[in-house]
């Protein structure tokens, strides 16, 4: 795989990094840019990582460089099971609940 940055420019970056999302995907560059690693495989077991996970990584490093690989996409996650007019309802009846008295 073709890298373009300098080992020097990853180690800045590689410093620069304040999560652990960019750290471990500019350290997999880091460590296939100095041989310290060979294969993906390699490279998986080393960062703790599926292959099939660093595979993906080394993908988005390709199509799309440093920017690609560094940008994180949020999850639209699963939709609501229950209305927003029923969340709502039940929220503010939380908030304000009603005293019943049984006599």
């Amino acid at each position: 795989m073709d890298i373009t940055e300098s080992v020097e420019e990853l180690k800045t970056l590689l410093a620069a990094q304040k999560t652990a999302f960019g750290k471990e995907r500019v350290q997999a560059l880091y460590l296939l840019k100095t041989k310290q690693v060979e294969t993906v495989q390699h490279l998986a077991i080393i960062l703790g990582r599926n292959r099939v996970t660093v595979q993906r990584w080394l993908r988005s490093y390709r199509n799309g460089g440093l920017s690609q690989l560094l940008s994180q996409y949020k999850s639209q996650g699963r939709p609501m099971l229950i209305s927003r007019l029923c969340n709502s309802i039940v929220k503010r009846r939380i908030e304000r609940p009603r005293r019943i008295s049984w006599l």
